[in-house]
């Protein structure tokens, strides 16, 4: 009874205070006509060093998820009927943008993932890191994102295209700069890593962080920056100063081919191209890198398609679809977690599905349809039959994915023949469904 009562008021109290911070800002900076970039980093920053101390305030991960819970109904009230007490300070920026949903939605995960646990239970048997793995991303994500904010906001000259506008090069820099020192403070008083790997995995954290708060919008940022940094340290923290060597290296020479390959091309392409191998390379990361064929697939087919039929899409549509492969990734990961078994052949079927759907959706004729189901079916089987031994269970799993298949390919056609701009979400969902419908007959 005593600790129900203690865990409840150091819930209460959590939430109590995110109210007042809101209140306060949106109170204060009115009165100080303070800019509004200002006031939704102040607001930022406060909660994030808050959050900082949720490893020693809370003992277990449900009080951080009702925590993170009641904190999204504060945020509702303050983008609703409390928008001028509580939202002020969080609205007032000239765009749209979920940072405060997903940072509650963040930090919750991280809570809950901070000893360490990997999507793929047979290829990661690792010590758990310390508390590193949640406070370095939520570091990250407090004060460099704010820096780069900032600094972008009043000094960037150079600018690039994203979805929502533009972003700087000097924010995105100041963002690695700030990102290096405190991963390099952080990995040596709380690790026990040598001075040279935590060096050289300082330098391939900022990095990456960098590319993925540029490569952010819509404040997605919040999201992808830490469970993306989650990602890369839990593999790499005990990669050794060789494999960090090297991976550090690859890093340099992926993003300065990018770099270069995509100097020409308009702001949509390149901002597509940053957020594809970002998330590409968080799903090698957290999975294995085989595992990236499948969505890479799906990723493929939508090409094809509108390569082939040239239709007339929405703005961003290649980033909307992006967003659905991350989050039929993420799906998987936390089912991973939670039921403490591998989920690689629902993953596959589920990219194997999304990739038909996406070409029935584009599809001029249903044998076209058909050879993308059999193009996909295909691909999956390598991984859930070919390489199980071509055993009965494995058989079996195929065949039925063979089926869910079909119904994803039914779904794109059906959604071809009706006036939605946006299906990926519809498709993505669906895509989850069945793959997690199959997962008790996965090969054992």
């Amino acid at each position: 009874m005593n600790d129900a009562l203690i865990s409840a008021g150091k819930i209460g109290g959590s939430v109590i205070l995110l109210a007042a911070v809101l209140f306060a800002v949106s109170r204060l900076s009115g009165l100080a006509k303070a800019d509004p970039e200002v006031r939704r980093k102040l607001i930022h920053i406060s909660l994030g060093v808050y959050c900082l101390t949720f490893p020693y305030v809370f003992a277990h991960a449900w009080e951080v998820l009702a925590t993170c819970g009641l904190a999204l109904v504060v945020f509702a009230l303050a983008r609703g009927a409390m928008r001028k007490t509580l939202g002020d300070g969080l609205h007032a920026v000239n765009r749209d943008s979920y940072g405060e949903i997903l940072f509650a939605v963040s930090v919750a995960l991280l809570f809950w993932l901070k000893d360490g646990h990997f999507i793929s239970n047979t290829m990661h048997h690792k010590l758990a890191p310390g508390p590193v793995l949640y406070i370095l991303p939520i570091l990250i994500l407090t004060l460099c994102d704010a820096a780069s904010a900032l600094v972008g906001s009043r000094y960037g000259r150079r600018v690039f295209q994203i979805e929502e506008g533009k972003k700087s090069v000097e924010g995105v820099v100041v963002f690695a700069v700030t990102a290096w020192l405190l991963s390099l403070i952080c990995f040596l008083l709380f690790t026990e890593i040598g001075r040279g790997e935590a060096v050289l995995l300082a330098f391939i954290t900022a990095v990456f962080g960098a590319l993925l708060e540029a490569a952010s919008w819509r404040g997605l940022d919040n999201l992808f920056i830490p469970l993306g940094l989650y990602f890369l340290l839990a593999n790499l923290i005990s990669a050794g100063a060789g494999g960090l060597a090297t991976l550090a290296g690859m890093f340099l020479i992926v993003l300065v081919a990018l770099l270069y390959v995509t100097r020409h091309r308009a702001g949509e392409d390149r901002h597509f191209l940053a957020v594809g191998s970002t998330l590409f390379f968080c799903i090698a990361i957290f999975a294995e890198p085989p595992s990236v064929i499948m969505p890479g697939i799906a990723v493929a087919a939508y090409f094809a398609a509108i390569s082939i039929r040239k239709p007339e899409r929405p703005p961003y549509d290649a980033l909307n679809l992006l967003l659905v492969i991350l989050a039929v990734a993420l799906f998987y990961f936390v089912v991973s977690n939670a039921a403490r078994m591998d989920t690689i052949h629902g993953f596959n079927l589920s990219f194997a599905g999304l990739a038909a759907g996406i070409a029935a959706r584009f599809a001029k004729s249903a044998w076209r349809v058909s050879i993308a189901v059999l193009i996909a079916w295909a691909a999956m089987s390598i991984r859930t039959y070919w390489s199980e031994g071509q055993s009965e269970p494995a058989l079996v799993f195929t065949l039925v994915g063979l089926g869910g298949i079909i119904v994803l390919a039914i779904a794109g056609w059906i959604l071809r023949r009706r006036d939605y701009d946006r299906p990926w979400m519809m498709l993505g969902g669906l895509s989850m469904a069945i793959g997690l419908a199959a997962l008790p007959l996965s090969p054992p």
